[in-house]
């Protein structure tokens, strides 16, 4: 489980991802409405949101969002939850997940990402931008580095594209193109609000 607290307010989201036992899906998919009901009752809950990836039927990954940690942190550590935990254990297991590099750049506002695109789709999306900075900065910087050193210029031109590059994919174009070819970074999820 991890938390995330939304930047914009106080809310706070908790992403759960499962892999459930074969055979016992429809087990699990009873119990998570159940849980689902039980967590409607609780002072500060907002909302749940299912991803279940089509090309992966055992696995669900569950995302749930508090108005603050506290009635998060509240939730977490009740016996009701601990109980209900205690079930779904019998039809799944629990996995923790850590970003690699790349598929941070390929959240979307608004939207938790469950699962990175596939690695080709990333590298299709980020090879045009990356080619077309790359390509531009040279070209204006170019003049300018002529005039230095070949040793300086060396250094301080690939050193400036370099920094040019990494903060334009990741504060402007990777942000933008995730958001606009979403359909087809996460054509296969089945996003189901409760």
């Amino acid at each position: 489980m991890s938390k995330m607290a939304n930047a914009s307010h106080k809310e706070v989201t908790q992403v759960v991802r499962r892999n459930i036992i074969a055979g016992h899906e429809e087990d699990y998919d009873d119990w998570l409405r159940r849980f689902i009901s039980a967590l409607r009752t609780v002072p500060g809950y907002l909302s749940t949101t299912v991803i279940e990836p089509s090309e992966n039927p055992n696995l669900r990954y569950v995302v749930h969002r508090f108005t603050d940690e506290a009635s998060m942190d509240a939730w977490v550590n009740s016996e009701n939850r601990s109980k209900l935990l205690e079930e779904a254990n019998r039809y799944s297991t629990p996995h923790y997940e850590k970003a690699t590099g790349l598929e941070t750049w390929f959240a979307i506002p608004g939207l938790q990402a469950a699962a990175a695109p596939p690695k080709w789709k990333m590298a299709i999306v980020t090879f045009f931008p990356a080619y077309l900075m790359s390509f531009c900065a040279t070209l204006i910087l170019n003049p300018i580095f002529m005039s230095m050193s070949f040793v300086v210029r060396l250094i301080f031109s690939n050193l400036i594209i370099t920094l040019i590059l990494v903060t334009g994919l990741t504060y402007v174009a990777m942000p933008s193109l995730s958001m606009l070819l979403k359909g087809w970074l996460y054509p296969s999820e089945k996003r189901d609000a409760y």
